[in-house]
């Protein structure tokens, strides 16, 4: 599963590396490749419930090998089409077969996990963000020697990786709950508002992330800093991030999900207003420090939201991997509109303080632990 998150994810994220040299060839304006790469985001989060649904139904284990597939043969026509309408139908048919990909291969590690979901999530998260990094150096390479034409190249990799996981088809566990199941299990109703109370404290703090991915390295070199060190800059924050993911995770195992998810949001404002405000090494080892506590959360969440629905796992996933992650990325372009309103400075303290109001709203996440214990009371599979 951690294998086909990163080919997944590699290869949607070579689109950042061809849309200039797609703006060249078509003369798009900087709105159209806007909306191009949109439509891609939203196709591959918000319809991740849909799949989630049809998955806790049905138990569709070949969603995971045709995600791959799909995801891989039509990133790889990206670079073939011959028109822009071509290319936003391309880019929005890719992101079903992300969000088909996504739900289901989070419950296959869920259950895999066992009894340490919290760590055995956080590594199925940590997945994505190689794929993330090697995306575009790979289309960077495949451009030097094949030019445009070197996507088509990712459709085997989708095929080679697929064919692997099919191959082990029969290891990977993805329970359905169907008409007689969900009858044996009292078919437990969806505690709509408290997940949603869940997804709008995910939606925060991805904002906030995504938020200072982008602008961070702007406001560092509007403070001085060389643009060279701005990139070793978002490295560290976001290598100590995945770090802290995997402790997150697995720290969540031993002191409980809320605890976690709450603390680490808490520390992570003053953490970052000190990273930069503060020059020289301090910067450095404070940058690291608040990467880990904004990401530390990351798989955490997911996992809760699947306790709390034990029945409706991949419901659970798609909206916490989807839904939310998605509205968090569109919440980058509201940030991008308050820096010319109000200034680059301003927008970005705004991003840093957005995880600490999602960190209020995990301190109401012990009244969950109750739902919890009795859903997993009335769940088939343990939780651990």
């Amino acid at each position: 599963m951690v294998l086909g998150h990163t080919v997944v994810d590699t290869s949607q994220n070579i689109l950042p590396v061809v849309l200039p040299l797609l703006h060249a060839r078509f003369g798009l304006s900087y709105g159209e490749v806007g909306l191009a790469a949109a439509l891609l985001n939203l196709s591959s989060s918000v319809i991740q419930p849909v799949f989630g649904w049809i998955s806790d139904r049905w138990g569709i284990q070949w969603f995971i090998p045709a995600g791959i597939v799909w995801t891989g043969i039509l990133m790889g026509v990206v670079g073939l089409v011959p028109n822009y309408l071509a290319l936003i139908l391309v880019l929005t048919l890719t992101g079903v077969g992300t969000a088909a990909f996504h739900p289901v291969a989070s419950m296959a590690a869920a259950y895999a996990s066992q009894a340490q979901r919290g760590l055995g999530m956080s590594i199925f998260s940590a997945g994505g963000n190689p794929g993330f990094a090697v995306g575009p150096i790979l289309m960077t390479w495949l451009l030097m020697w094949f030019s445009l034409r070197g996507t088509v190249l990712l459709m085997g990799l989708g095929v080679l990786t697929a064919g692997l996981i099919h191959c082990y088809r029969r290891e990977i566990e993805v329970p359905m709950t169907g008409p007689r199941q969900r009858a044996a299990q009292g078919d437990a109703p969806i505690p709509w508002g408290k997940l949603s109370g869940l997804c709008v404290l995910i939606t925060l703090r991805s904002w906030g992330a995504s938020g200072m991915v982008v602008f961070m390295p702007l406001l560092l070199i509007q403070q001085g800093m060389a643009l060279s060190l701005t990139g070793w800059a978002l490295f560290v924050f976001l290598f100590f991030g995945a770090l802290g993911g995997m402790v997150g995770g697995h720290l969540s195992d031993r002191v409980g999900r809320q605890q976690v998810i709450a603390t680490s949001l808490l520390i992570y404002p003053p953490l970052m207003v000190a990273a930069l405000t503060l020059q020289g090494a301090m910067r450095w080892l404070l940058l690291a420090i608040a990467g880990m506590a904004l990401l530390a959360s990351n798989s955490v969440t997911v996992v809760l939201a699947q306790e709390l629905l034990p029945h409706h796992i991949g419901i659970a996933s798609g909206l916490t991997l989807g839904l939310s992650f998605g509205a968090g990325g569109l919440g980058v372009g509201v940030s991008g509109l308050m820096a010319d309103l109000i200034g680059l400075s301003a927008s970005v303290w705004i991003l840093v303080f957005l995880p600490g109001l999602a960190a209020l709203l995990a301190l109401r996440l012990k009244s969950l632990q109750r739902d919890i214990e009795s859903a997993a009371a009335r769940a088939t599979h343990p939780l651990g």
